[in-house]
């Protein structure tokens, strides 16, 4: 390892820790991104703290970043907002969140609006669940808390810094219905990590992330799909077949353009340029029959071939439905 590398192992964390010192000591409350996610994770997490890994730490700094630029933006524009806010439940102070950004129009204002911020790498067609569960416990602890005259308004801005784009959904109020079946999912957490009662497990689109995957019973061989990643399967059919589809029809427009191109051909009119160019028969190496006629040359000159992950979505029918 080299010296910076080293240098890094050991100030990234420092510097994460500093980041979310504003958060205090998590193991001894349930925020609001615990209860949005799965109440094993939270649970676990909070009786057996584990730090994270480099890359997990700069998946967050770059949060704190994103952040920071928006803060800076809004200030900027001259918006009147706090930022992280903490707010406990009024019985419950073991159950609390932190806004990203409250805004107000004045210090006299009816209406306040919270924005969540989320830094991903690609912006997602609708927002996770998760996020919506966690402005909703945001939303619900600020009502518990205010005059109910206050109007609470929230959107989860969610940025891609790398593609340099940002999408804001909109429109959402504090639901009582959600807001209490969320606060009883916060009881669970908090009971769970004081070991009186199993954590439930709710799977999910980050499960990837999570520390206690191994062992979980909800990633036995076989498992039901949550609905999410079940809903984001459904779209990958759609767009997959959809693009069989569009591939289809740009061969045919291919041939059409080579049957008139008849050989090398370069052209160009009105913003389009048609280039047509032939590539020379090649050689190539036949691996199996090289190794089996040829086995001491082919150790020579082989080299190692990284392998990937291979994504196999279709549809199916059950057996259940198949024996019917």
């Amino acid at each position: 390892m080299s010296k910076l590398a080293a240098f890094l192992g050991r100030a990234i964390p420092t510097h994460q820790q500093k980041q979310s010192s504003h958060l205090g000591d998590r193991t001894g409350y349930v925020g609001a991104s615990d209860i949005a996610g799965c109440p094993r994770k939270a649970a676990l997490g909070k009786q057996s703290p584990e730090g994270h890994d480099i890359k997990t730490l700069l998946r967050f700094s770059r949060g704190h970043a994103a952040q920071a630029m928006y803060a800076e933006f809004f200030r900027t524009g001259g918006a009147l907002f706090n930022e992280e806010v903490e707010v406990k439940h009024p019985q419950f102070p073991e159950i609390r969140c932190h806004i990203d950004f409250l805004f107000y129009a004045n210090r006299q204002t009816k209406r306040l609006h919270i924005v969540e911020m989320k830094s991903t790498d690609g912006i997602p067609d609708e927002p996770y669940a998760s996020w919506v569960d966690q402005l909703h416990v945001q939303m619900g602890l600020l009502q518990l808390t205010l005059d109910p005259e206050v109007e609470i308004g929230g959107s989860i801005l969610v940025v891609d810094l790398n593609a340099g784009t940002y999408r804001e959904f909109n429109s959402y109020a504090p639901n009582k219905l959600v807001f209490n079946q969320l606060m009883e999912k916060g009881q669970h957490i908090l009971a769970a990590t004081r070991g009186e009662c199993a954590p439930r497990t709710e799977p999910g689109i980050l499960c990837g992330y999570c520390p206690f995957r191994t062992g979980c019973p909800s990633h036995a061989v076989g498992m039901d799909l949550p609905q999410e990643v079940l809903e984001t399967g459904r779209k990958y059919l759609q767009l997959n077949e959809q693009k069989k589809k569009i591939d289809a029809r740009l061969e045919v427009l291919k041939n059409d353009i080579l049957t008139f191109a008849d050989g090398t051909f370069k052209g160009a009119s009105n913003g389009i340029l048609i280039n047509v160019t032939s590539v020379a028969d090649s050689i190539t190496v036949d691996g199996t029959k090289l190794k089996r006629n040829y086995p001491d040359i082919y150790d020579q000159v082989t080299k190692p071939k990284s392998g990937y992950v291979k994504l196999e979505i279709k549809p199916f029918t059950p057996l259940a439905s198949q024996a019917a």
